[in-house]
């Protein structure tokens, strides 16, 4: 197994509300060339979350820096005009912070995490990581395995908007 150390988030550049899939994304990727989805991880705009490269092989998402990273992609990142927009719903939020978690817990070590436009002038995942999930980064961050079913802290757990909850916000009405 290789390295892991650091945490990409990427968006699909699709616009809001536009549901792709990881199937999608690899042939948009095997299009250009590339000998599969660059990333390990795709999280669709209801939360859940599907496999996309394998994490024993390097992925293909950010150049340069692609052989001690995970690439996660959330489905998303443009307005309905096309501009670049945190369109990362609540369910995609709180899907990510799991997976980010269940990493450090699997591979029993930190993992820095950070944005795509961290490391390439471009507006992907369409705003700053650090703003959006500061405690989730100095969780991740200072991760250490103090017991053997460690969980994150309640504060930062948000294990009740799952994938399939009827609604998110409440109202019981929406899907969002």
């Amino acid at each position: 197994m290789r390295e892991l150390k650091r945490i990409i988030l990427h968006c699909s550049a699709t616009r809001e509300g536009q549901d792709v899939d990881a199937a999608a994304i690899r042939r948009w990727h095997l299009a250009r060339g590339w000998s599969d989805i660059g990333y390990s991880y795709v999280i669709r705009l209801d939360g859940s979350v599907e496999a996309g490269r394998p994490l024993h092989r390097i992925g293909a998402h950010v150049k340069g820096h692609n052989a001690d990273s995970v690439g996660i992609c959330y489905v998303g990142g443009l307005d309905a005009q096309g501009d670049p927009s945190n369109t990362m719903t609540s369910r995609q939020r709180a899907a990510f912070q799991r997976l980010c978690y269940a990493l450090c817990i699997t591979f029993q070590q930190p993992f820095s995490i950070h944005g795509h436009n961290e490391y390439s002038p471009k507006a992907c995942p369409s705003f700053s990581v650090a703003e959006e999930f500061e405690d989730l980064i100095t969780w991740c961050g200072s991760y250490q395995q103090r017991y053997p079913q460690q969980r994150p802290p309640a504060s930062l757990e948000r294990a009740q908007h799952g994938a399939r909850a009827a609604s998110c916000c409440g109202c019981g009405k929406c899907h969002c």
